[in-house]
């Protein structure tokens, strides 16, 4: 449900099979688009580098296009390294491969290789190549491997014991959380997290795959109730190394001023450490300076509150000026703000009705800020950059579709990768203007003469005025004097956005979907993301509601098409929108054929607190909306045919969510159909996809089209 966990199922095109025709997508097989493998720019310079057909690694100045071979294949081979492919720049003059666990450093065609051969590279959960520092997690914990001590492993932090986890992602990878350790710029300090889950209830996972079934407790903090507690320490990397023992201290932070801590920073001369620090309910914010040295807090540089709830998603970016740039919604759009180093807002950077999607960065010379952001179509993605001093902001890849650019180090230039539902995969060279340069890659479509179906993005409008966006694929050679079955894929929930105008933005199955003879409809109803704070927020405290109303307000569309068979509307949804399938058949029970889902949340009561608590209070504190959300007393009202799954180890949401779900259907005498895959987490991932997905096509064909 968080951006680590929420997968969208229908991404995944790999591992799959089904008994096809010769004209209908194989999704056994795996659909390769062009792509030139390797791009990246060379540090410090402005030339990038590719891998050609040969597999040498090759630099390219773009000022004049001229091409040179950095490093042959012949000589990565001489220096057992097997596969460039993934490679990465350390300077200007050094790569660095990851499946070799070395670099290779190239000055006027002399190599210098360095193995960093005590170093567990399968284990390697952090590391600073430039300054050769690694953080390694093995069965015996979290260690610290320097060049300072001849890469002796030192363990990052001994304060252990049952219960404590350190070294590790913490508040189940919210607000932005995917690490559990952070290295300073100059790879002098550590920044870690310690988490004691003493105080939380343990939850019990069922694993059937023994002689006889174990039990694996895991640390579950449900809505309403106890949750962790989690420190930061600050690791002296040349102090240990130099001892040989782990030289560290903790932040001296204060649960009052939240006790949620996020977006752990260092600042540029590693003498200040930041950490933006959120409370339980979720609507007050703080960064907080702390200092490196002693671990005392230095001051609040600022606070933030909300009436529903604030989200401190990003690091704060500094400047050679000493100020600092900030992430904030507090306008009612996610965009960018500047402060001086003591917290004093200077200026709003960007400023308009849009969200800002991705920061790339300050030119050298700190004059403009490059950004990707929706403007005006929030299904498109423009690279975009703003002047700091005069603001105003300028589109530098106008296409509509979406824009991905990778920028050199100065900002002079970035390559562009762009997609729409038409075109797959086209990589531009662009100067900092937005002036193309040179055109380095015009993708073909991976399915040859292959027929598709039409894909259509466009906008409806709800009840309320806002417009609602949808993708719609009909079938290949569509007679438009027919009726054909709908496939509605929903999710609908916070952080998602399913509509975007790029290639295959829907996934192969549901393009498989439109070739087996169903139209496929997808709609981001309000609560989905990059369409300003309101139109996410809304639906705080009353989840199910709003998003619902909007996901009808689709359905009523696709019943004025002529050829949308009315009757015959199925509907699928994984996660939240299991909880949005769920909710859309007991609200609307005539409405639907036939209904799947996997995953459901069904009573947010049993929901973790840091994901469900920002969206419903506690269930002490909004009794009504959980009462309201609540599926469990609703599943009477089914009338269409529904498939229920759930994987047997989840541990986002856990299978007391469909277990109890069947339990009321059977007091309710509701006939469902249900299935647990073992082995699995929140999502079915592998080559049990195969079974996953011919379970859903062989459903959908018996119940909603009525084969």
């Amino acid at each position: 449900m968080n951006k680590k966990t929420s997968i969208i199922i229908c991404l995944i095109i790999s591992f799959f099979c089904f008994d096809l025709s010769a004209q209908t997508i194989d999704l056994k097989k795996r659909y390769v688009i062009d792509n030139i493998y390797g791009l990246s720019w060379r540090p410090g310079t402005e030339q990038y580098s590719y891998i050609d057909d040969d597999r040498n690694i090759v630099v390219v100045n773009p000022k004049n296009g001229s091409e040179k071979v950095f490093l042959t294949n012949a000589s990565s081979t001489a220096h057992e390294i097997s596969s460039v492919y993934g490679y990465r720049w350390v300077d200007a003059n050094t790569l660095y491969f990851p499946a070799a666990n070395k670099t290779l450093n190239v000055v006027d065609g002399k190599i210098t290789a360095n193995k960093f051969d005590k170093v567990e590279s399968d284990n390697v959960i952090d590391q600073d190549i430039k300054n050769r520092v690694f953080i390694v997690k093995n069965d015996k914990g979290v260690f610290v491997q320097c060049a300072a001590n001849g890469f002796e492993p030192i363990l990052l932090c001994p304060d252990t014991g049952k219960n404590i986890v350190f070294g590790e992602s913490v508040h189940r990878s919210e607000w932005g959380i995917n690490e559990g350790q952070y290295i300073s710029p100059s790879g002098n300090f550590i920044a870690f997290y310690r988490m004691d889950e003493s105080m939380v209830e343990d939850y019990p996972l069922i694993n059937s795959g023994t002689p006889i079934a174990t039990v694996e407790n895991i640390k579950y903090p449900m809505a309403g109730r106890t949750s962790h507690v989690v420190s930061v320490g600050v690791f002296d990397v040349a102090k240990s190394a130099q001892s040989g023992n782990p030289s560290y201290i903790y932040l001296q932070t204060d649960k009052n001023d939240g006790e949620f801590l996020t977006n752990v920073t260092f600042s540029p001369d590693e003498k200040n450490i930041y950490i933006t620090h959120l409370n339980r309910e979720q609507n007050h914010s703080k960064l907080i300076r702390y200092d490196v040295a002693t671990g005392k807090k230095l001051g609040v540089l600022i606070e933030e509150r909300d009436s529903r709830y604030v989200e401190p998603l990003r690091r704060m970016i500094f400047m050679k000026s000493g100020n600092f740039l900030w992430f904030s919604d507090r306008d009612g759009w996610k965009q960018i703000f500047m402060y001086s180093p003591k917290g004093k807002l200077l200026k709003k950077v960007v400023d308009g009705k849009f969200d800002v999607s991705e920061y790339y960065g300050i030119d050298k010379d700190e004059k403009y800020i490059y950004f990707t952001a929706s403007l005006e179509k929030p299904v498109n993605q423009y690279v975009c950059r703003v002047s700091i001093d005069k603001g105003g902001v300028e589109c530098l890849a106008h296409d509509d579709g979406v824009h991905r650019p990778l920028f050199s180090d100065s900002k002079n230039y970035f390559i562009d990768y762009f997609s729409n539902p038409h075109t797959p995969r086209n990589i531009t060279l662009v100067n900092n203007r937005g002036k193309v340069l040179k055109t380095l890659l015009e993708a073909k479509s991976p399915f040859g003469s292959m027929k598709l179906g039409d894909t259509k993005i466009f906008a409806i409008t709800n009840k309320s005025g806002d417009s609602l966006w949808c993708r719609m694929i009909t079938p290949p050679d569509m007679d438009v004097t027919k009726k054909y079955p709908v496939f509605l894929y929903v999710y609908g929930g916070p952080h998602s956005q399913l509509v975007t105008n790029q290639y295959l933005s829907g996934g192969l199955f549901l393009e498989y979907m439109a070739q087996q003879g169903y139209i496929v409809f997808t709609l981001d109803n309000r609560g989905t993301q990059n369409r300003g704070a309101d139109f996410e927020k809304c639906i705080h405290r009353n989840l199910g509601v709003r998003e619902v109303e909007d996901q009808m307000c689709g359905v009523e569309f696709l019943k004025s098409l002529p050829y949308v068979d009315a009757g015959r509307i199925g509907l699928d949804g994984w996660s939240y929108g299991g909880f949005m399938v769920l909710s859309l058949i007991t609200a609307h029970p005539e409405t639907f054929r036939a209904a799947s889902c996997g995953g459901p949340v069904v009573n947010w009561e049993w929901y973790e607190v840091m994901y469900g608590e920002r969206y419903m209070d506690t269930p002490q504190e909004n009794p009504a909306g959980y009462d309201n959300a609540n599926i469990i007393p609703k599943i009477k009202n089914v009338k269409c045919p529904l498939l229920v799954m759930h994987g047997a180890q989840d541990h986002t949401v856990v299978q007391q969510h469909t277990l109890e779900l069947l339990r009321q259907a059977v007091s309710d005498d509701v006939e469902l159909e249900y299935f647990v895959y073992t082995t699995h987490d929140h999502n079915v991932i592998g080559p049990e996809r195969r079974h996953l997905y011919n379970k859903l096509l062989r459903f959908h064909n018996q119940n909603t089209k009525g084969e």
